[in-house]
């Protein structure tokens, strides 16, 4: 099979099981919302700040070096097994240790055993880095996708039926740990891995050394976007974390599932175009136009309709969190396209310049958070909107050069979909403006939902049709094109 066959494989299995996958959860993360008070999402919160760094620390890299890297000895894999077990084992140590400093700090005494249950998954987890990026390197998507589909509904069905019996915040504990053991057993059944770890560390000191580079972006990466919640939950409470904390959930929903689906097919395949830069580009524009239509309507779409997601979807006692729903998605698009970026420059060798991303994020977003805080939500908001597309641009004059691109060509790329994007909002305002106002929320949103699908539809067709026709091109359906009788696209 060719890599493009491959990619396309890829994209189907994982794009098409986690869209049956996210059906389920989406709407048991909705009656969970609705059974939980903001004050369980904000301890929640909490408690993951420090959980997210260690766990994106947890594999020292060794993962993504598995996949970048030509085909291992078992001696290697050994030894990345070894080395993965003693990080992770000590940063398990490090966390339960650290669980009542974190208490201490947030004057939350339940943070403590929130912490130490939570910090099971490091232990749990460790078992399935080397099965989980053997299968990214060979791109067999399929089993891979099978496991996060039964993982997210095995966990989410955990937390509705914990959450339906009152346990509150513990629901969501629980269904985390059970997602974590679910997806570590599945994977090793689908891909066993039954070799000794040999923790002499021979043969892994260039694994080593890629995962440390890119083990210090992912840290420098995990300081910038965990600090909206750190300092949010220092200076605004709980309760007012809980608002944000699940309207940002809200938010990212598309852009985390459109991106761990772009990612996990991205990563390997720029790896094994590595050494071409001219497919490297051809890849990367096409993969950028693809986003940009998909991303800017959906998470724009749900700007617009903020205050009918709240009230239809959560419920009156989530009213805060309709400021930070309305401003939140407004620049996940542009998180969505930095993601992909640096995955590519990644993928291509270059953890060094991800590295510089990153570092540049993490010198501007937590001084932005933490002036805006002191503006409540509204202010930690503003700081996303504003300040995130400043590190962006500054990002992109550092990783375009690397893949024989201009500022102007991701522009050009991005254009038709931020353009016709904006074309719906402004349809969907004005309908709220001039008719929807007087109608129960239901009803006003359905109409607003009609309203904005047929203008972004009417839009692309008259402005951005090529993008239908690449997104159909992209997976061989070159037939569907004979039915409009149009040449192909350039």
């Amino acid at each position: 099979m060719s890599l493009r066959q491959k990619v396309l494989s890829g994209l189907i299995w994982t794009s098409g099981t986690r869209l049956l996958g996210q059906i389920v959860t989406w709407a048991i993360t909705i009656v969970v919302i609705r059974l939980l008070s903001p004050s369980d999402y904000g301890l929640l919160a909490m408690a993951t700040v420090f959980l997210n760094f260690l766990i994106h620390m947890s594999e020292g890299g060794l993962g993504a070096a598995l996949v970048q890297a030509p085909e291992g000895d078992d001696l290697k894999l050994r030894g990345v097994f070894g080395a993965v077990i003693l990080f992770h084992s000590a940063l398990f140590v490090l966390l339960v240790g650290a669980a009542p400093t974190i208490g201490q700090f947030f004057e939350e005494d339940h943070l403590v055993l929130i912490i130490r249950v939570l910090a099971l998954q490091l232990l749990i987890a460790m078992f399935g880095i080397i099965p989980s990026a053997l299968l990214t390197r060979m791109l067999d998507f399929k089993r891979l996708s099978i496991v996060a589909l039964t993982g997210a509904l095995c966990g989410s069905l955990s937390t509705l039926g914990l959450a339906l019996s009152g346990y509150g915040v513990w629901a969501l504990v629980v269904g985390s740990l059970i997602t974590s053991l679910w997806n570590t057993v599945a994977i090793n059944v689908l891909s066993p891995f039954l070799k000794w770890p040999d923790f002499s560390l021979r043969g892994t000191r260039k694994l080593i050394t890629f995962g440390a580079q890119l083990t210090a972006a992912r840290a420098l990466w995990m300081v910038y976007s965990q600090a909206d919640i750190f300092i949010a939950g220092k200076l605004l409470g709980r309760e007012l974390l809980g608002f944000y904390s699940v309207a940002m959930h809200l938010a990212s929903l598309p852009v985390q599932r459109i991106s761990v689906i772009i990612n996990q097919v991205a990563f390997p395949a720029f790896a094994r175009t590595q050494d071409d830069p001219v497919a490297v580009s051809k890849y990367l524009l096409k993969t950028l136009r693809v986003l940009g239509f998909l991303a800017f309507p959906v998470l724009w779409g749900v700007s617009s309709i903020a205050p009918e997601i709240v009230a239809v979807l959560l419920g009156p006692k989530w009213e805060v969190a309709t400021i930070p729903l309305y401003l939140l998605p407004l620049v996940m698009p542009l998180s969505l396209l930095s993601t992909f970026l640096n995955t590519a420059i990644q993928g291509i060798g270059r953890s060094g310049v991800v590295f510089m991303n990153v570092l540049t994020a993490c010198l501007v977003m937590p001084g932005a958070f933490w002036i805006g805080a002191h503006w409540g939500l509204f202010g930690l908001c503003v700081a996303w909107v504003l300040g995130f597309p400043l590190v962006l641009i500054v990002n992109l004059r550092r990783m375009l050069p690397l893949v024989a691109l201009r500022l102007r060509d991701v522009l050009a790329a991005l254009a038709p979909a931020v353009l016709t994007s904006a074309g719906m909002y402004a349809a969907v305002s004005i309908a709220r403006y001039l008719a929807a106002d007087g109608l129960g929320a239901p009803v006003r949103m359905a109409l607003l939902i009609g309203v904005g699908a047929a203008s972004y539809g009417a839009l692309v067709w008259t402005a951005n049709r090529a993008a239908v026709y690449e997104i159909v091109e992209l997976f061989s359906l070159e037939r569907v094109r004979g039915k409009f009788g149009r040449s192909k696209t350039q």
